[in-house]
C-alpha cells in the first residue's frame, strides 16, 4: 500500500460518523464511568492537564504596565502588575471546555477515531480508494458538532481549539470505545485496511540500515550508526519478546508479531464485523513492499 495515495475522508461522511459517535455518548459513558464522569480518571486527567497549563501561565512573567508622563520624573512611574485571569477565563478557548462531561468524552473518542487511521485506511467494497481521517478536519467538525448539538454557542465554537493530550485508557476501556466506533463505521459501509505501526517502523529502520551501507560516512561512524539502528529495532522487539531475534530478519519479526501481538483495534474490529480486518494476520509480502 502506498500511503501517499490515500485520500482524506470527505467532510460530509466524517460529519455523519461523528454525529453517530456523539449519539453513542450516553452508552459509552455508562460503561466507562459508572460512578459518574466527574469521578472518572478521564475527567481527572483532563483537569490535571488544564491545571498544568494554568500553573505555567501563573508562573510566567507578566508584563508590567508603566504609566509614563514626559513631564514627570522617573520616580513618578508606577508599576502595575498584570491582573491574572481565572482558570476558566484562561482556558476559555480550549476544547473540551470545563464542566461539559459529554464534550470531554466526545473529545476522547474523536481522538480514538483519528488514531484508527493513523497508519491504517478505510475502504468500501464498491470503491478502490483508501481513506483516512484528517486530524484538522476532525477537530473542526467535533467543535462544530458540539454547537449543532446544543452544547456550546456559535460564537464560542468559532474560537475554540483542541489543546490537550487525550486521557490514558485501560485495555477494556479502549476496547469499549473502539467497538462502538467500528459498529458506526460498519453502518456507513466502511472496512479497515489494517497496518501495524511498529512493524512499519521496523521496516523503515531496516531500510535506513541498508542505506547507511552506501553512505559517504567513514567506516567507524557508519558502523556506529548501523549499530544504533539495530538497537532501535531491538527496543521495539523487546516489548513483545525477550528472546534474541535478529533485528534484520523481517520474516522472523512478522512471525513474532503474529504470535505475540493482537492489537486492540484488531480485536474490536473482530467483535464488530465478525471477521479480521484486511491486513491481519500480518503478511511478509505486504510489509516488504508497502512503499
Amino acid at each position: 500500500m502506498n500511503f501517499i495515495e490515500r485520500k482524506t475522508l470527505d467532510v460530509n461522511t466524517t460529519h455523519a460518523i461523528l454525529q453517530d459517535a456523539y449519539d453513542a455518548l450516553p452508552q459509552l459513558m455508562s460503561r466507562l464511568a459508572p460512578g459518574g464522569w466527574e469521578e472518572s480518571s478521564f475527567h481527572q486527567e483532563l483537569m490535571d492537564s488544564r491545571q498544568l497549563f494554568y500553573d505555567c501561565y501563573l508562573e510566567s512573567d507578566s508584563a508590567s504596565v508603566w504609566e509614563t508622563d514626559s513631564s514627570s520624573d522617573v520616580s513618578a512611574h508606577v508599576d502595575q502588575p498584570e491582573e491574572k485571569l481565572s482558570l476558566d477565563d484562561y482556558l476559555y478557548i480550549c476544547f473540551p471546555p470545563i464542566g461539559y462531561d459529554y464534550l470531554e468524552l466526545f473529545y476522547l473518542i474523536s481522538c480514538i477515531l483519528t488514531e484508527i487511521t493513523f497508519v491504517s485506511n478505510l475502504y468500501q467494497n464498491h470503491d478502490g480508494d483508501m481513506y483516512y481521517f484528517d486530524e484538522m478536519t476532525m477537530e473542526d467538525l467535533v467543535i462544530q458538532l458540539a454547537h449543532e448539538n446544543g452544547e456550546i454557542d456559535k460564537n464560542w465554537a468559532d474560537l475554540m481549539v483542541f489543546t490537550f493530550s487525550p486521557p490514558y485508557m485501560e485495555a477494556m476501556e479502549l476496547h469499549y470505545c473502539l467497538e462502538v466506533l467500528f459498529r458506526i463505521l460498519l453502518k456507513h459501509g466502511f472496512q479497515l485496511d489494517y497496518w501495524h505501526n511498529e512493524i512499519l517502523q521496523v521496516v523503515d529502520l531496516q531500510n535506513v540500515y541498508q542505506e547507511l551501507l552506501f553512505s559517504n560516512l567513514d567506516a567507524h561512524e557508519k558502523e556506529q550508526r548501523r549499530e544504533s539502528v539495530k538497537a532501535d529495532i531491538n527496543a521495539i522487539l523487546r516489548t513483545y519478546d525477550s528472546s534474541a531475534i535478529d533485528p534484520l530478519d523481517l520474516p522472523a519479526i512478522i512471525e513474532m508479531f503474529n504470535l505475540r501481538e493482537v492489537c486492540p483495534i484488531v480485536l474490536a474490529y473482530l467483535h464488530a464485523y465478525g471477521e479480521f480486518p484486511k491486513g491481519y494476520p500480518y503478511l511478509l509480502t505486504e510489509y516488504q513492499g508497502y512503499l
